[in-house]
């Protein structure tokens, strides 16, 4: 039988290499950060969501997975690469199941997990694509 406590620490290991990409130059759509441009949003809301899961803030976080998913689906593909909407979809998926699976929320905190998009949730997390793995990069 798998310990909780290692299973957490494999899923965070492999949220962190998510991480680690997410905000890669050549991922992100462009113009991203300025406040003009369509996709601003969604790249907050990802962002919003790293900070709170490092900073173990979980009880907001479903609330920047709902965001985010929402914004993912009104930005239009010629906004958003394949590639980046996959490593989104895939990195909000792994934090959701977190979530969900691993006891971080306090009792009275477990309701929010209702904001949670069912969609993040029937999305089983799969491991980062080698293909984004750049020799040099990180």
């Amino acid at each position: 039988m798998r310990n909780e406590r290692e299973g957490a620490k494999e899923a965070r290991r492999e949220i962190r290499r998510y991480q680690e990409h997410i905000n890669s130059p050549r991922l992100c759509p462009d113009q991203c950060y300025r406040l003009a441009s369509p996709t601003y949003a969604l790249v907050c809301h990802v962002n919003q969501v790293t900070g709170l899961f490092l900073s173990k803030n979980y009880y907001v976080i479903p609330i920047f997975l709902q965001r985010a998913h929402a914004t993912l689906l009104e930005l239009k593909a010629e906004r958003v690469s394949e590639p980046y909407r996959k490593l989104v979809e895939q990195y909000l998926s792994h934090i959701a199941h977190f979530i969900v699976d691993f006891p971080c929320l306090a009792e009275d905190e477990r309701q929010a997990a209702h904001y949670i998009p069912p969609a993040l949730l029937a999305l089983m997390p799969e491991a980062l694509p080698e293909d984004l793995l750049m020799e040099g990069e990180f």
